[in-house]
């Protein structure tokens, strides 16, 4: 049975060093890199437009980017919290999932969670993904995107699902893929099952990756995949940076 919709806190992932993309990011976070005439922020945020309904919008970062993310706050005015998480260097990172559970501590306990990796980038509507997942509620659901080909999907991870799109399997970047259905970093966590965050890390999951945290999920059941239409952008190497700056100054955003 689909509970009622509360409200909703937008939580966006920005504690990584991206030392891939050294030297762009020696000093500058990943998310603040340039896109058009802003930042690639500038961009996730903006995608929040719409959402409803949305209540608050944090940003967890390290200590080393935490002052960048001020100043970029400040010089747009933007209604985003800033969370610290107190780390330093790449060794001592928390890893996505304790930032995530550092961020649901600094909720309303009943708000469910929209995740965002803030180096992905896609051309559809947030707010079509938020209402899908609101109907599966209150189990969790995140974004897949159709990889163009098996070799393509070798280098995500990819999910299986079921007639009811309930995620059968979540398997990371294998030689061969089970499916093309790449799974994105874009999560809905209903506050229902927001508890299961502790849990996890209590249990000894690891914290590093969010993947980590979906298969466990996901060997419980509770995960649904919703499909959505439209290009999608993984920045994770100068070489993908370089590809999305071509195409987003390109007029098709």
């Amino acid at each position: 049975m689909v509970s009622d919709t509360g409200s909703v806190t937008a939580v966006l992932l920005a504690a990584g060093y991206a030392t891939r993309l050294y030297p762009l990011t020696k000093d500058t976070p990943k998310a603040l890199l340039p896109l058009g005439a802003g930042t690639i922020l500038d961009e996730v945020v903006r995608s929040l437009d719409g959402v409803r309904p949305l209540r608050k919008r944090i940003l967890v970062t390290n200590h080393r980017f935490a002052e960048p993310f001020r100043r970029w706050q400040r010089e747009r005015r933007a209604d985003v919290e800033i969370l610290d998480d107190g780390t330093d260097t790449p060794e001592t990172r928390l890893g996505a999932i304790r930032d995530l559970e550092l961020a649901r501590r600094a909720t309303d306990p009943g708000d469910d969670l929209l995740v965002l990796g803030t180096d992905n980038l896609f051309r559809w509507r947030l707010s079509d993904f938020v209402a899908s997942a609101q109907r599966h509620r209150p189990d969790a659901s995140l974004a897949l995107w159709e990889a163009p080909s098996a070799e393509a999907a070798t280098q995500f991870g990819v999910v299986v699902r079921d007639g009811t799109s309930r995620i059968s399997a979540f398997v990371e970047k294998s030689a061969q893929p089970p499916s093309k259905e790449v799974a994105l970093c874009v999560y809905y966590f209903p506050a229902a099952m927001c508890g299961t965050i502790q849990q996890f890390i209590e249990g000894g999951g690891n914290p590093d990756a969010p993947g980590y945290f979906l298969e466990w999920l996901v060997r419980r059941g509770r995960v649904y995949g919703i499909m959505m239409p439209g290009a999608w952008y993984d920045i994770g190497s100068p070489e993908s940076y370089q590809a999305v700056l071509d195409d987003w100054q390109g007029g098709e955003a």
